[in-house]
């Protein structure tokens, strides 16, 4: 993930340079390998940060990170909602 060709094979956003939407949306997009010994928050906030993007580029939505609290998916809620659209 970088500022320009040179140094990386994605963009800011963590779309590949040189195929259109295909995203890297794990830790394999970070080259240092950054999270620490137990990298799940960083690879779920880079999974989260990613999926807004395309969410925004390709879909036209507004960002919601910034409005909106996270729910884990075991959370009553994210359950209720599964069930209550019959999947």
């Amino acid at each position: 993930m970088g500022l320009s060709e040179t140094d990386s094979v994605i963009d800011a956003n963590a779309e590949a340079r040189s195929v259109a939407r295909l995203f890297i949306a794990d830790n394999s997009a970070l080259a240092n390998s950054l999270g620490g010994p137990n990298p799940t928050l960083t690879t779920q906030a880079l999974a989260t940060r990613t999926a807004e993007k395309i969410f925004q580029r390709y879909f036209g939505g507004d960002p919601w990170v910034t409005r909106e609290s996270p729910v884990v998916s075991t959370d009553d809620r994210v359950t209720q909602a599964v069930l209550a659209r019959g999947l």
